[in-house]
């Protein structure tokens, strides 16, 4: 499975400060909004880098896990 959408997902918010505060506010509204799975946000709520790595495999972008931990 590609994680392709949740890794743009990633990148907009850390390109994009409006973004960042929508998602600060609710996380679950934003990625519900962008399409993520819900597997992928359970994921993403936990804010394990390493747990994130692994989900997104190949398709992590770089210093991603920053916004998450």
């Amino acid at each position: 499975m590609s994680h392709k959408q949740t890794a743009d997902f990633i990148n907009h918010l850390s390109n994009d400060p409006m973004a960042r505060e929508e998602y600060k506010k609710d996380p679950h509204a934003a990625m519900t909004k962008a399409g993520i799975p819900h597997e992928t946000q359970s994921v993403l709520h936990r804010g394990d880098a390493e747990e994130i790595r692994k989900h997104l495999g190949d398709d992590a972008p770089p210093g991603c896990f920053l916004l998450f931990t």
